[in-house]
């Protein structure tokens, strides 16, 4: 359920998540259970990313805190995750989030027609709090459920990703019917599906002014990318994307090794933000700095703190993680990788309730796969 929770929080002082609650409660039940473990190849990706920062910082007077903030929350997250899928079969764990997935999908139905939602009038959030965030999170379960044959909850958590009215959602929607046939064995797939996802893109796009909207503002703010200037019709949702792209920009332009991790938030507001022309209708409603505290994009945040090796490293673990679609039946280690190009897209938050839940699973699998491949 920790990975459902992100919207059960109050704030007193800072945000009080349910999740740290089953997180501390959990951690007290492993210690009881087994010793706890710690990945080899995880502590290094820390340990380089602990001594990049301290560089980082020292260089350019960032304050500690930000880095210590994110060592910690993706330490802290990471080795419970890592601890806990172990415990039972994967066949075990994967089961009990689909049906989690669903029974959150068939509740975000009475949340959408009655107007339950917290943030987004008119669109499908369920528990979560946004759209996006919804469809991120049960697009594994949507992807597993088709491919699978199970097609009663395949429709209803596919029908729940088109009321979302979620642009993620919808690129989600797209890499499911994409990416498996991506292969020389199944390229003619590919050009049979291409075209149906481009006349289901050209319906949307001609049929939902919120997405028409978006990806035509989109595309005639990208030159603000380079420059920096908004138009004043700039919709909220770009200005939030491409403002974020503006600053990884000019930071990677002055700091090309990056400015260590959880910098990017910092640098855009005391750096970068002035060089920024920001329509008046943001600045009215207080949203300049939108989505800078996870540069509303994994990829994004990733090259503004990390700089050109985590752009390699990214590369790196896409390459790896891709070999997923070489397994006929690792529908679920499939999904996952659906799931961190989403990720890549969308939300760069560093430790969000469900990522290393996915990480660790993609991983045991992959790692599965390998060694039945090496046994003669």
């Amino acid at each position: 359920f920790a990975i459902f929770t992100e919207a059960f929080l109050v704030n007193f002082i800072i945000d009080w998540k349910l999740l740290y609650l089953i997180i501390v409660s959990n951690y007290i039940l492993l210690v009881r259970i087994k010793k706890i473990k710690l990945n080899i190849y995880f502590l290094i990706v820390v340990a380089l990313l602990f001594i990049q920062g301290l560089i980082a910082y020292s260089v350019i007077s960032i304050p500690i805190n930000f880095l210590l903030s994110q060592i910690i929350g993706i330490t802290i997250l990471s080795t419970y995750y890592y601890n806990l899928i172990p415990l039972y079969s994967r066949e075990e764990i994967i089961e009990v989030y689909l049906k989690m997935s669903l029974w959150v999908a068939i509740l975000a139905y009475p949340m959408f027609f009655l107007d339950i939602n917290l943030d987004s009038p008119d669109r499908l959030q369920g528990i979560f709090t946004e759209p996006a965030h919804y469809a991120i999170v049960v697009i594994p379960a949507c992807y597993y459920n088709l491919k699978s044959k199970k097609y009663i909850p395949f429709a209803i958590i596919f029908i729940t990703l088109l009321l979302s009215s979620s642009s993620i959602g919808y690129l989600g929607i797209g890499l499911m019917l994409v990416l498996p046939n991506i292969t020389l064995k199944r390229i003619k797939y590919l050009f049979i599906v291409l075209p149906f996802t481009i006349i289901a893109f050209l319906y949307v796009y001609n049929n939902f002014e919120f997405f028409r909207l978006r990806v035509d503002d989109t595309y005639r703010s990208l030159n603000a990318v380079n420059t920096g200037k908004f138009e004043e019709y700039t919709n909220l949702s770009s200005y939030a994307l491409l403002s974020n792209a503006f600053v990884v920009k000019k930071n990677l332009t002055d700091h090309p090794f990056g400015s260590g991790l959880g910098s990017h938030y910092y640098m855009h507001k005391e750096n970068y933000i002035k060089y920024i022309r920001i329509p008046e209708y943001i600045r009215t409603t207080k949203n300049t700095e939108i989505n800078s505290k996870d540069a509303c994009s994994l990829f994004l945040r990733i090259c503004s703190d990390t700089g050109i090796l985590g752009f390699i490293f990214i590369l790196f673990i896409l390459y790896h993680i891709s070999k997923s679609f070489r397994y006929r039946d690792s529908f679920f280690a499939q999904s996952i990788v659906i799931y961190l190009i989403l990720k890549l897209f969308r939300d760069g938050h560093y430790f969000p309730p469900e990522m290393y839940f996915f990480v660790w699973l993609l991983y045991f699998d992959l790692r599965e796969q390998n060694n039945l491949k090496q046994v003669p």
